[in-house]
């Protein structure tokens, strides 16, 4: 059994083959905290699981020392550990995956027919547990309009390699409009988008629908 948290978190950065400064970045701290942590200058971390993630190693290990370092079947998240399927696009995240954050204006400069050419500033990297494509992109919720079941702010992951179907909820743009987030309603030939909050119209495709992905799941961190 590693005897401190220092020593543990060192063996765990090493572990998944990464530096201090791209844990950090992952993990959403300074440089310097993780610094601090691997020199035993901080005793403790509220990062310690998302730390353990990242690196692919057992929270309980981590923080204890007890049990195993590594999680059966565990990746890190920053390596190639992945599973392809039949089309070999997708990956199986058992524990942790990463999807990248970009903003709404960043999404509205992608051209159309563009999807694998498209390069978008990223501002973070959000962690997800669902089996998801390496397309998979995270977006913040814009507005009220999903409300109660999405709020203004919270992140949502989208997955560009999911069909749009019936009652599924969808980014998508009517026409050269913005992109949005509703549910896709089909009914007969028509499409319409429609969104949870009662205050807003439901809005119908006139102009042709392009969507860019299909909502895999929502991520909320309580700090």
């Amino acid at each position: 059994m590693t005897s401190t948290l220092s020593e543990r978190i060192k063996r765990a950065r090493k572990y998944a083959g990464i530096t201090q400064k791209d844990l950090a970045s992952r993990v959403g701290i300074s440089q310097t905290a993780i610094h601090k942590l691997e020199g035993g200058g901080s005793r403790s971390s509220r990062r310690t699981i998302a730390i353990a993630l990242t690196c692919g190693v057992d929270p309980i290990w981590l923080e204890t020392g007890r049990g195993e370092m590594a999680l059966p079947g565990a990746f890190s998240y920053l390596n190639d550990g992945s599973v392809g399927e039949s089309n070999g696009r997708s990956r199986n995240s058992p524990l942790i995956a990463r999807v990248p954050m970009i903003s709404w204006d960043e999404l509205a400069k992608q051209e159309s027919g563009a999807e694998d050419a498209f390069q978008p500033e990223i501002s973070a990297w959000i962690p997800v547990a669902p089996k998801a494509s390496e397309r998979c992109f995270a977006l913040k919720v814009p507005d009220d309009s999903m409300e109660p079941e999405f709020f203004e702010g919270e992140i949502i992951i989208i997955d560009p390699e999911r069909e749009g179907s019936h009652n599924r909820y969808i980014v998508a743009r009517e026409g050269n409009s913005r992109p949005t987030f509703k549910q896709l309603i089909l009914h007969g030939e028509q499409q319409y988008l429609k969104p949870i909050n009662s205050r807003y119209p439901l809005i119908q495709v006139k102009n042709g629908l392009r969507v860019h992905g299909v909502l895999v799941c929502k991520y909320k961190d309580y700090p």
